[in-house]
Protein backbone atom coordinates (compact mmCIF):
# COMPACT_ATOMS: atom_id res chain seq x y z
CA UNK A 1 0.00 0.00 0.00
CA UNK A 2 1.39 3.36 -0.98
CA UNK A 3 2.10 5.73 1.90
CA UNK A 4 0.23 8.99 1.34
CA UNK A 5 0.32 10.29 4.91
CA UNK A 6 2.99 10.11 7.57
CA UNK A 7 2.33 10.88 11.23
CA UNK A 8 5.30 12.27 13.13
CA UNK A 9 5.23 10.45 16.46
CA UNK A 10 6.30 13.39 18.58
CA UNK A 11 4.93 16.39 20.45
CA UNK A 12 8.20 18.28 19.96
CA UNK A 13 7.33 21.29 17.75
CA UNK A 14 10.90 21.49 16.43
CA UNK A 15 10.91 17.90 15.19
CA UNK A 16 7.51 18.19 13.52
CA UNK A 17 8.50 21.45 11.82
CA UNK A 18 11.75 19.95 10.55
CA UNK A 19 10.19 16.82 9.06
CA UNK A 20 7.51 18.90 7.39
CA UNK A 21 10.26 21.03 5.87
CA UNK A 22 12.19 18.03 4.53
CA UNK A 23 9.15 16.15 3.22
CA UNK A 24 7.10 19.13 2.03
CA UNK A 25 5.38 18.50 -1.28
CA UNK A 26 6.35 14.84 -1.27
CA UNK A 27 3.95 13.40 1.28
CA UNK A 28 1.28 14.65 3.69
CA UNK A 29 2.95 15.10 7.08
CA UNK A 30 0.96 15.61 10.29
CA UNK A 31 1.84 15.79 13.96
CA UNK A 32 0.21 14.14 16.95
CA UNK A 33 -1.81 17.29 17.60
CA UNK A 34 -4.27 15.91 15.04
CA UNK A 35 -5.08 13.08 17.43
CA UNK A 36 -6.70 13.84 20.76
CA UNK A 37 -6.14 11.89 23.95
CA UNK A 38 -2.94 10.11 22.94
CA UNK A 39 -0.44 9.89 25.74
CA UNK A 40 3.24 9.15 25.48
CA UNK A 41 4.70 5.65 25.78
CA UNK A 42 7.21 4.76 28.45
CA UNK A 43 10.64 4.91 26.85
CA UNK A 44 12.29 1.90 28.42
CA UNK A 45 14.87 1.30 25.67
CA UNK A 46 18.59 1.36 26.32
CA UNK A 47 19.46 2.95 22.98
CA UNK A 48 18.13 5.53 20.54
CA UNK A 49 17.07 2.67 18.25
CA UNK A 50 15.08 0.85 20.91
CA UNK A 51 13.24 3.98 22.03
CA UNK A 52 12.43 5.01 18.46
CA UNK A 53 10.91 1.59 17.81
CA UNK A 54 8.88 1.70 21.02
CA UNK A 55 7.38 5.06 20.04
CA UNK A 56 6.70 4.12 16.42
CA UNK A 57 4.84 0.93 17.32
CA UNK A 58 2.87 2.65 20.07
CA UNK A 59 1.69 5.60 17.98
CA UNK A 60 1.02 3.58 14.82
CA UNK A 61 -1.39 1.25 16.60
CA UNK A 62 -3.25 4.16 18.22
CA UNK A 63 -3.47 6.33 15.09
CA UNK A 64 -3.85 3.38 12.69
CA UNK A 65 -1.39 5.20 10.45
CA UNK A 66 2.15 5.02 9.19
CA UNK A 67 4.22 6.69 11.86
CA UNK A 68 7.71 8.14 11.79
CA UNK A 69 9.31 8.19 15.20
CA UNK A 70 12.81 9.06 16.18
CA UNK A 71 15.00 9.10 19.21
CA UNK A 72 18.28 10.82 19.60
CA UNK A 73 20.28 13.12 21.73
CA UNK A 74 23.45 14.91 22.53
CA UNK A 75 26.56 12.76 22.95
CA UNK A 76 29.57 14.38 24.62
CA UNK A 77 32.86 12.53 24.26
CA UNK A 78 34.35 14.00 27.44
CA UNK A 79 31.34 12.60 29.35
CA UNK A 80 31.67 9.18 27.67
CA UNK A 81 28.63 9.69 25.46
CA UNK A 82 26.39 11.31 28.03
CA UNK A 83 23.71 12.61 28.20
CA UNK A 84 22.73 10.27 25.31
CA UNK A 85 19.24 8.81 25.69
CA UNK A 86 18.74 11.01 28.75
CA UNK A 87 19.31 14.21 26.81
CA UNK A 88 16.23 15.90 28.26
CA UNK A 89 16.46 14.20 31.67
CA UNK A 90 20.02 14.88 32.76
CA UNK A 91 19.22 17.15 35.68
CA UNK A 92 19.47 15.83 39.25
CA UNK A 93 16.57 13.50 39.96
CA UNK A 94 16.12 12.68 36.30
CA UNK A 95 13.53 15.40 35.76
CA UNK A 96 12.89 16.98 32.37
CA UNK A 97 14.86 20.18 31.97
CA UNK A 98 13.89 23.36 30.19
CA UNK A 99 16.02 24.37 27.21
CA UNK A 100 17.92 26.90 29.32
CA UNK A 101 18.51 24.44 32.18
CA UNK A 102 19.94 21.87 29.77
CA UNK A 103 22.24 24.41 28.14
CA UNK A 104 23.53 25.57 31.53
CA UNK A 105 24.02 21.99 32.74
CA UNK A 106 26.18 21.00 29.76
CA UNK A 107 28.33 24.13 29.91
CA UNK A 108 28.88 23.72 33.64
CA UNK A 109 29.94 20.09 33.16
CA UNK A 110 32.57 21.16 30.63
CA UNK A 111 33.74 24.23 32.49
CA UNK A 112 37.52 24.45 32.14
CA UNK A 113 37.77 21.58 29.64
CA UNK A 114 40.11 22.34 26.73
CA UNK A 115 38.80 22.82 23.20
CA UNK A 116 40.31 19.58 21.93
CA UNK A 117 38.29 17.60 24.45
CA UNK A 118 34.95 19.32 23.80
CA UNK A 119 33.90 17.19 20.81
CA UNK A 120 30.26 16.17 20.64
CA UNK A 121 27.49 15.24 18.25
CA UNK A 122 23.75 15.35 17.83
CA UNK A 123 22.67 11.83 16.92
CA UNK A 124 19.30 10.62 15.68
CA UNK A 125 17.77 7.22 14.90
CA UNK A 126 14.63 7.20 12.74
CA UNK A 127 12.11 4.43 12.15
CA UNK A 128 8.77 4.08 10.39
CA UNK A 129 6.07 1.69 11.51
CA UNK A 130 3.10 0.55 9.43
CA UNK A 131 -0.42 0.80 10.96
CA UNK A 132 -0.05 -2.69 12.48
CA UNK A 133 3.17 -1.91 14.29
CA UNK A 134 5.63 -3.48 11.86
CA UNK A 135 8.89 -1.55 11.43
CA UNK A 136 9.46 -0.97 7.71
CA UNK A 137 12.25 1.62 7.71
CA UNK A 138 15.27 2.35 9.90
CA UNK A 139 18.12 4.85 9.53
CA UNK A 140 20.50 6.97 11.59
CA UNK A 141 22.85 9.92 11.29
CA UNK A 142 24.76 12.47 13.38
CA UNK A 143 26.05 16.04 13.25
CA UNK A 144 29.60 16.41 14.58
CA UNK A 145 30.94 19.53 16.25
CA UNK A 146 32.44 20.99 19.40
CA UNK A 147 30.81 22.47 22.48
CA UNK A 148 31.36 26.19 22.79
CA UNK A 149 32.39 27.79 26.07
CA UNK A 150 29.46 30.19 25.80
CA UNK A 151 26.11 29.47 24.12
CA UNK A 152 24.84 31.20 21.03
CA UNK A 153 22.27 33.86 21.90
CA UNK A 154 19.86 32.34 19.40
CA UNK A 155 17.43 29.63 20.51
CA UNK A 156 15.24 27.09 18.72
CA UNK A 157 12.36 25.81 20.83
CA UNK A 158 12.85 22.15 21.71
CA UNK A 159 16.47 22.00 20.50
CA UNK A 160 18.67 23.41 23.30
CA UNK A 161 21.88 21.69 22.26
CA UNK A 162 21.91 23.42 18.89
CA UNK A 163 22.81 26.57 20.81
CA UNK A 164 26.02 25.03 22.19
CA UNK A 165 27.12 22.82 19.28
CA UNK A 166 29.55 24.78 17.13
CA UNK A 167 30.22 23.49 13.61
CA UNK A 168 33.86 24.26 12.65
CA UNK A 169 33.31 23.41 8.97
CA UNK A 170 30.60 26.06 8.68
CA UNK A 171 32.05 28.42 11.32
CA UNK A 172 28.72 28.85 13.08
CA UNK A 173 26.45 27.26 15.65
CA UNK A 174 23.96 24.64 14.52
CA UNK A 175 21.13 26.93 15.60
CA UNK A 176 22.46 29.68 13.30
CA UNK A 177 22.04 27.71 10.09
CA UNK A 178 19.85 29.50 7.57
CA UNK A 179 16.88 27.60 6.14
CA UNK A 180 18.90 26.94 3.00
CA UNK A 181 21.89 25.70 5.04
CA UNK A 182 19.65 23.69 7.27
CA UNK A 183 18.06 21.87 4.36
CA UNK A 184 21.55 21.08 3.09
CA UNK A 185 23.51 20.25 6.25
CA UNK A 186 21.07 19.25 9.03
CA UNK A 187 21.66 15.77 10.42
CA UNK A 188 18.14 14.64 9.51
CA UNK A 189 18.63 15.69 5.88
CA UNK A 190 20.47 12.55 4.64
CA UNK A 191 17.85 10.41 6.36
CA UNK A 192 15.06 12.37 4.70
CA UNK A 193 16.65 11.83 1.30
CA UNK A 194 16.94 8.09 1.85
CA UNK A 195 13.41 8.02 3.26
CA UNK A 196 11.95 9.63 0.15
CA UNK A 197 13.66 7.03 -2.05
CA UNK A 198 12.20 4.33 0.16
CA UNK A 199 8.69 5.80 -0.07
CA UNK A 200 8.83 5.83 -3.87
CA UNK A 201 9.54 2.11 -3.92
CA UNK A 202 7.31 1.04 -1.05
CA UNK A 203 4.09 -0.78 -1.92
Amino acid sequence: MKINKLVIGSTNPGKIKEWKLFLKGKIDVVGLEKYEGIGEPEETGKSFKENAIIKAKYYSKLTKSYVLSEDGGFEIDYLHGLPGIKSRRILPGGKDGTDEELIDYVLNKLNGVSKGKRTARLSVYVVISDPKGKIIFQDKNAMEGIISEKPCIKREDGYPYRSVLFLPKLNKFYVELSEKEHKKFAHRKPIAERLLKFLLKYK
